[in-house]
């Protein structure tokens, strides 16, 4: 993401705290590589927040770090969905080399993180979330989808068919 258009209709950036450059969903990681004053420069030009500490694209600790990593792949749009979740369970790994003597509060958050991807990874194993959710590559629809998409059989093409002759009758 790295114009005023893209940035504004994603979703905000929502990292663990206020100080995080990259442990949080929709970090604007392209943005962020570009350098400090080019997310700066984005963020004011999009009337969005400036999330995290500066320099924007420098993890502030271990926690951070590993975010950065993940978020490579989660940026990447031709990454597969397996790509994808080796990445959860390679973030995962990393985060649990974090001890207390790093900071409570890091080690606290680092818990908190693995029991998310646990649960994000268990909804994808079950079909209830696409595989590789939340990243900009990944599967298109989830098990669950695909298998109504397929009950009901209907592609745009016919949907767009049926509103236009829905909103003819209606007039």
């Amino acid at each position: 993401m790295t114009t005023v258009e893209e940035v504004k209709k994603a979703g905000p950036e929502r990292h663990l705290t206020n100080a995080y450059n990259f442990a949080g969903p929709g970090t604007f990681y392209a943005a962020r590589m570009r350098g400090s004053d080019f997310y700066e420069n984005l963020m004011k030009e999009a009337g969005r927040k400036i999330i995290g500490t500066k320099p924007y694209n420098v993890p502030i600790n271990k926690l951070d770090e590993c975010a950065k990593i993940h978020d490579k792949v989660y940026n990447d749009k031709n990454a597969t969905a397996a790509q994808v979740q080796q990445a959860d369970r390679d973030f995962q790994a990393c985060i649990s080399k974090i001890k207390p003597s790093d900071g409570i509060q890091q080690k606290l958050l680092a818990v908190a993180a693995t029991a998310g991807f646990d649960a994000k990874l268990a909804a994808e194993k079950v079909g209830v979330l696409r595989k590789g959710s939340f990243a900009d590559g990944g599967d298109k629809h989830s098990v669950l989808g695909q298998k109504v998409r397929g009950v009901v059989g209907l592609g745009s093409k016919a949907l767009g068919t049926v509103s236009k002759t829905i909103k003819q009758t209606l007039a």
